[in-house]
């Protein structure tokens, strides 16, 4: 069983609270504003450990860049920009995330396997670097 932890419980809420997907150091500049004293370590350990208890999602991003979390845990896809490194949400209704799932379904018996869970980072070119 987990410890309660007041910077954990910060953590969490900042992120939860947040729109955009920061990394740890963005996330560690706002907490300690509120928290001053909070060490970047243990922003790290918190962010790892709600990973792994699945409170949070991480978003390993391109090679080189910092992972990316997100406190929305409603099923999503993600969206990389692969020039400007924005990520962005895309929701889908429940229709398409169920004819997601069943082709996502589909696919896994192609090697025999089940299908659980998925994570699916799209990316490309958002809209603003098209543009520019």
């Amino acid at each position: 069983m987990e410890r309660y932890s007041k910077q954990r419980e910060i953590i969490l809420e900042v992120l939860k609270n947040r729109k955009d997907h920061p990394t740890a150091e963005m996330l560690y500049n706002e907490i300690a504003q509120k928290m001053p004293g909070i060490g970047i370590a243990t922003v790290y350990r918190n962010l790892a450990s709600l990973y792994k208890t699945g409170k949070i999602q991480k978003i390993e991003t391109m090679q080189g860049e910092a992972d990316r979390f997100d406190g929305d845990l409603r099923p999503h896809i993600h969206f990389e920009c692969s020039k400007c490194n924005e990520i962005y949400d895309i929701f889908l209704d429940e229709e398409e995330n169920t004819e997601l799932n069943d082709k996502l379904t589909e696919l896994t018996k192609i090697i025999n396997a089940d299908f659980t869970s998925s994570k699916i980072v799209l990316k490309g070119l958002c809209q603003k670097c098209k543009e520019k």
